[in-house]
């Protein structure tokens, strides 16, 4: 992430298709494991230590059929000095260990920002240099970072889907 005041951003989807996210839905035994498992899944998919792993918002609380839950997590990892994904992955629930659901939505975003403090980079000429440089260099490498969002998310994905299994079997 550029650490400056002002900066242009450009912020795209992982997936191009709308709404540009995945959800997932569980039905099963203890969904109140799903906490820890997919913020271990998270860790090790997306490759991120603890630090750049935020939980922004945590609801928990007793209902007559066990917990509910509702959780939200952002997922900062840099790409490199301008590029770095930004993603989104919320988990909301309630059961008991005989029964219960669970939603996963998770939202991949890419973000590249140029900063544009000094006087220099607000110039038309720097503009001009990085608009170029953007264009014909830097795309190509955007173009991998996406992909690599991608397949990631699809790898987060499948993991999940194998969770969840292994919670429906009771093996976790």
């Amino acid at each position: 992430m550029v650490f400056a005041r002002t900066k242009l951003v450009l912020e795209d989807n992982c997936f191009e298709e709308e709404p540009g996210s995945i959800e997932l839905k569980y039905i099963g035994p203890n969904p109140t494991k799903l906490y820890h498992e997919v913020y271990e899944l998270i860790r090790s998919v997306y490759g991120v230590p603890e630090g750049y792993v935020n939980e922004t918002q945590s609801n928990w609380g007793k209902t007559k059929t066990g917990e509910k839950f509702k959780v939200r997590w952002w997922i900062h990892k840099d790409m490199d000095v301008y590029t770095y994904l930004f993603i989104r992955v919320d988990l909301a629930g309630e059961g008991n260990e005989k029964e219960g659901w669970a939603t996963i939505k998770i939202k991949p975003i890419m973000r590249t920002e140029y900063p544009q403090d000094t006087i220099w980079q607000r110039s038309i000429l720097y503009e001009m240099l990085r608009t170029f440089w953007h264009r014909t260099f830097y795309y190509r490498k955007r173009e991998q970072y996406a992909d690599h969002c991608r397949r990631a998310t699809i790898m987060f994905q499948n993991k999940l889907k194998e969770l969840f299994e292994k919670l429906k079997h009771g093996s976790t």
